[in-house]
């Protein structure tokens, strides 16, 4: 699982870094993100129309961890 720490970025800029990663996943494989609470919303806009992902997200002091796995 690939990590990324994307605490600080804008939403647009959040946005581009994962669909960077999630372009080259693999079924079964998963990207843990550690960012700000508030780039769960964001995560939802970018994957509610793509049915191959599915994320958790959970609120952590500070910031968010968010796993996002490709299932087909």
């Amino acid at each position: 699982m690939e990590t990324l720490d994307l605490r600080g970025k804008p939403c647009e800029e959040f946005i581009l870094e994962i669909s960077k990663y999630l372009v080259n996943l693999k079924v079964g494989d998963s990207l843990k993100v550690i960012t700000d609470q508030d780039r769960i919303i964001c995560t939802h806009q970018l994957l509610r129309n793509a049915p191959r992902f599915v994320f958790k997200a959970d609120a952590v002091d500070d910031h968010a961890e968010i796993v996002i796995r490709r299932m087909r």
